[in-house]
């Protein structure tokens, strides 16, 4: 587990608009960034570029706060639904935290509609995107309402620009666009940041990661509480964020 660390300067959480075709719009707000960032039953949703019949969460920004052109909309969409970005993917997340890249890319190819999902924050037209940013949502252990966000990470060039809090914010839409009512994180040194983004202290909370796909979350829960061997032989288990870490806000 990453932790999130950033350096944010806006002090509030601006009031939302929307353009004249009602596509939520946000003003430009400052925001530097400066990531290490880390970290249900509901109908298919994954959401993120715009195909007929389905149109993705976005946030159209401009220097004076109105609108761009189309082409610069920002958005997220799940890394399993663009293979075609994987490599570009693992090269932004091994900026972070550096892996071989085959490992990188073996890990983001596990993103899938079950979780987890990596989201990318996108802009530009099709086939001609800039990758802006990066987030992986895994289901809690115990807490089938709430999503875990770790892994977050912009590019170094485009911090300061505000894409870190466009791509929480557009992650929080992806969670309520696939039912779920609470976003989990941990942080140690950006209480403050997330503090005006609407997050507060919560008790500690464990990410099923990757397993949440093959085994049962109420299984999942039994087997961690009481052996959590028992669910990987020999490795251990998934993290927990500490109580002092551990942050969470509804989304609904």
């Amino acid at each position: 587990m990453r932790l999130l660390r950033s350096d944010p300067s806006e002090t509030q959480d601006p009031p939302s608009q929307s353009d004249k075709n009602g596509t939520p719009v946000l003003p430009q707000t400052p925001d530097d960034l400066r990531h290490n960032l880390s970290p249900g039953p509901a109908h298919d949703a994954d959401i993120g570029l715009e195909a007929p019949g389905e149109t993705g969460p976005g946030v159209h920004r401009h220097g004076n706060g109105q609108p761009q052109e189309e082409e610069e909309r920002l958005r997220v969409v799940p890394i399993h639904q663009r293979p075609d970005l994987l490599p570009r993917c693992a090269d932004l997340v091994n900026e972070e935290w550096r892996r071989s890249q085959a490992a990188r890319l073996h890990s983001l190819q596990k993103s899938c509609r079950e979780f987890p999902v990596s989201l990318v924050l996108l802009a530009g037209p099709p086939g001609a995107e800039r990758l802006l940013g990066h987030a992986r949502l895994s289901r809690v252990v115990g807490h089938g309402a709430s999503l875990f966000v770790e892994s977050v990470v912009v590019p170094a060039a485009e911090r300061g620009k505000g894409h870190g809090r466009a791509l929480m914010e557009l992650t929080e839409r992806y969670c309520r666009g696939r039912g779920f009512g609470r976003l989990c994180l941990s942080t140690h040194d950006k209480q403050g940041f997330y503090g005006r983004l609407g997050y507060a202290p919560s008790g500690p909370v464990q990410s099923a990661g990757a397993l949440a796909s093959v085994v049962p979350l109420e299984t999942l829960h039994k087997l961690m509480k009481h052996s959590p061997s028992a669910v990987s032989p020999g490795t251990p288990p998934a993290p927990v964020a500490p109580p002092a870490d551990a942050w969470s806000r509804a989304v609904t």
